[in-house]
């Protein structure tokens, strides 16, 4: 903070930020709204099928809780100290500068780091993002403007973007606080009122702008002023028919063509209509938004579960890529598909971005990440990105801060994680619970209805995604009735349910969930088993990838790394590292589809899993054909500059100079455990 907050500012002490801490997991679960009724808050109804708990309600625990406390250590909270532009004052007193964008960046790792410190309760991360929130509530203008000064004047076209961005972690603050003994949910509820209804920006005109319609409807739900409701509304109205986009027209209008539209934009904009039937009850914006997101799974989607995105949507082929930014808004969105719909398949698409995409993206140390990610990449260095070129060659390096002035994704990486953990759990209609997305943890939530309803604690034992078996024991002060929902994946089609270790009818709804509705008693133990089988996927170019249950197979290459600083964006300890290739890749994968189950052999380590991605506990052995010849692709201009090449042409005449090797088993781990890795194989003959 380059200036002290005003008189009045929202502060905790130490004490207060401990006491938060300790009491989080008894006090965070409460919700604010009431499905299908009026909210006993602010008169709103709400019309999802599903409601998100606070941050803070689940508890990660085994290998998640790892995952998130080693970000933690790391750039989740040290970002601020290694990299430009996280190492200035934006949101905490600086006012000037060339453009909105580092306001953008900076919002990102606020954001992020705000929920990460509420899912771990980690009162020093909290007080280091606060002080930013606090200054900008601090300093709002006196018609109730929020943000820098130095583009409150509302021109061009993403002038409130990042206050779309910032306001998201005033939102999970407020809600982690609601009901405890923290000040400050009220607060801002009433500071964005305020600024939303008083702001001369056009939220319809500018692409970016109307994004805010997240934060006005968040505010609306909170506050029951139906004047924001009709300004999101009426901003929405103005994207969909404002002339002079003429370059975006097939981004809002119903189509089944592929994407001609940057990636991250068209996620956080193609949300909008699911919110906003969250809040209207309107089927013709959640028909929209379904219709939107049909046409990402359609024509764009990698193996690794987030769609070729390098900036904007491209084609499948094994060298297309995506920005790791668009892990957390793809995954971001769908998360709002699913309380709109409270369809399962929607939190499948969650949680195969999370288990693969998301860390096979980032350093298992957390002091790096990729900007551009690839399923197919050989090497990793700050001349090999083999994607759009306008952006030159450093993106696929792990970095700090990948990009550096254009530094959305070393901000936006810090969202995954802690948003996987706090929308683990909904609550349902009738004063239910569903489980949506699996792994240790454990949640407290408020549950069943009228003078009946109590706290339940579930505990959630398991190594899921890397085994098959989840246990959820049931902790109250007395016996509970309400709907329990546990959330079957689209590629499981055999599960079994036990019920204090009876088995109990394990059929999912239409929506893909098991319900069971029944009074629990203390100490009852759930018992569900999701057996997950090997599937093959094809892939353009004669591609292929292997899969088993949610998680996707690669083929490790063994990194030689070199550590590069860069003033101004590294450091010595968090430098930009570059990776080549220290093993054979050079394989094409010799399998038989009608004989899987004999050709792969499945390895699985006993125990707890501490850290899957640093030690996997699950491998595959296959059979594999080396490829003589298959070598890293050259630039013609500067053959010292080395790219990963396309899967080899084994046919025809483009195969001259292949020569394929005799039979041989090869090891491969989960994608989310290699840094470079080989996923689409070209398939080569028995």
């Amino acid at each position: 903070m380059t200036n002290p907050p005003r008189a009045g500012a929202m502060d905790w002490s130490r004490r207060e930020f401990l006491r938060f801490a300790a009491l989080a997991s008894a006090v965070l679960a409460q919700g604010r709204l009431t499905l299908g009724a009026e909210g006993p808050q602010s008169g709103v109804k709400y019309y999802g099928e599903l409601e998100p708990l606070a941050p803070g309600a689940v508890r990660p625990e085994g290998w998640l809780r790892n995952t998130l406390d080693k970000q933690a250590a790391e750039l989740g909270s040290k970002l601020p100290q290694v990299s430009w532009p996280f190492t200035e004052g934006y949101w905490s007193g600086e006012e000037t500068g060339e453009s909105w964008w580092p306001w953008e960046q900076k919002a990102y790792w606020l954001d992020g780091a705000m929920r990460l410190s509420l899912v771990l309760g980690n009162a020093d991360l909290l007080a280091q993002v606060r002080a930013s929130l606090d200054y900008t509530l601090a300093h709002a203008d006196t018609d109730g403007y929020l943000g820098p000064k130095f583009f409150e004047n509302p021109v061009g076209d993403y002038h409130r973007w990042p206050q779309n961005v910032m306001f998201r972690s005033f939102a999970a603050l407020s809600d982690a606080t609601e009901g405890s003994a923290g000040p400050g949910s009220a607060a801002i509820a009433e500071a964005l009122r305020k600024h939303f209804l008083h702001d001369p920006a056009d939220y319809g005109k500018p692409i970016r702008n109307v994004t805010n319609v997240e934060g006005m409807l968040w505010t609306y739900a909170r506050t029951g002023d139906a004047a924001l409701r009709t300004r999101a509304e009426d901003a929405w109205r103005e994207f969909m028919t404002a002339p002079g986009y003429a370059d975006l027209t097939a981004m809002r209008v119903y189509a089944a063509t592929p994407i001609d539209s940057h990636g991250v934009t068209y996620a956080e904009t193609m949300k909008l209509p699911a919110i906003l039937y969250l809040y209207t009850g309107d089927a013709e914006y959640l028909r929209f938004a379904e219709a939107a997101e049909r046409r990402i799974f359609d024509h764009h989607m990698l193996i690794d579960g987030i769609p070729s995105t390098t900036e904007y949507y491209r084609t499948v082929t094994s060298l297309d890529s995506h920005e790791t930014c668009d892990i957390a808004d793809h995954t971001w969105s769908w998360g709002y598909m699913l309380m709109a719909t409270g369809a399962g398949v929607w939190a499948d698409r969650v949680e195969r971005a999370c288990f693969n995409a998301a860390p096979g993206a980032i350093r298992n140390d957390w002091k790096g990440l990729q900007y551009f990610s690839c399923p197919n990449q050989f090497l990793a260095t700050l001349d090999s990105d083999h994607n759009v070129m306008e952006h030159g060659g450093r993106m696929m390096a792990y970095q700090p801060n990948p990009g550096q002035r254009t530094a959305c994704c070393g901000g936006n990486v810090h969202r995954i994680f802690p948003n996987y953990a706090i929308r683990m759990w909904m609550k349902t209609a009738e004063g239910g619970l569903a489980a949506v997305l699996y792994g240790p943890s454990t949640v407290s939530a408020r549950v069943g209805v009228g003078a009946s309803a109590r706290t339940v604690r579930i505990t959630q034992t398991t190594n899921y995604p890397f085994e098959e078996k989840i246990e959820f024991r049931i902790d109250a002060d007395g016996p509970v009735t309400f709907p329990l929902e546990l959330r079957v994946p689209g590629w499981c089609d055999a599960p079994s349910l036990r019920v204090n270790r009876a088995r109990v009818a394990a059929t999912p709804n239409e929506k893909g969930f098991m319900v069971l509705n029944r009074t629990f008693k203390p100490g009852d133990r759930i018992e569900l088993t999701l057996p997950m089988k090997l599937s093959l996927s094809h892939w353009p170019q004669n591609g292929m990838g292997i899969e088993r249950g949610p998680l996707v197979y690669s083929l490790p290459i063994k990194e030689q790394w070199t550590p590069r600083v860069e003033p101004k964006y590294t450091t010595e300890e968090f430098p930009s590292w570059e990776a080549m290739p220290a093993s054979a890749w050079n394989y094409g994968l010799a399998l038989d589809s009608e004989k899987l189950k004999h050709e792969v052999e499945v390895q699985q380590a006993e125990g707890p899993v501490e850290d899957p991605w640093e030690n996997p506990p699950l491998s595959l052995t296959v059979p594999v054909r080396k490829i003589d010849g298959w070598e890293l692709q050259a630039n013609p201009a500067q053959p010292e500059q080395k790219f990963t090449p396309p899967l080899p042409e084994l046919s025809g005449e483009a195969a001259t100079g292949h020569v394929v090797g005799e039979v041989e088993r090869v090891r491969l781990v989960p994608y989310g455990a290699t840094q470079l890795r080989l996923t689409v194989f070209p398939e080569v003959p028995r």
